[in-house]
């Protein structure tokens, strides 16, 4: 599955439902860190933001899961991982 496509100019053009899944599937992962699957599952199932459970949303939404779970390669549009021996100047306000 790929989540950007190639606009008529020959630009790449992002998913939409890809960037709204994207930091609420971090922080899900950030916060359930340690958790037991069956627990990160029903996290997971809960904060998924989109209408219905089906077609093009629901695939990209599982798809950005094992991306950031590591279980499928990074896409090409994705930021570059933050390096875990660099300090954060702000600390992240929930």
């Amino acid at each position: 599955m790929v989540s950007a496509r190639r606009s008529a100019r020959g630009g790449v053009m992002r998913s939409p439902w890809r960037a709204q899944a994207r930091p609420i599937i971090a922080r899900v992962l950030r916060e359930m860190k340690g958790a037991p699957e069956a627990e990160l599952r029903q996290a997971l199932r809960a904060a998924y933001p989109f209408v219905a459970y089906e077609n093009q949303p629901y695939k990209i939404w599982h798809d950005e899961i094992k991306r950031q779970r590591g279980l499928l390669p990074r896409l090409k549009t994705d930021p570059p991982l933050p390096d875990p021996r660099q300090l954060r100047l702000f600390a992240e306000e929930d």
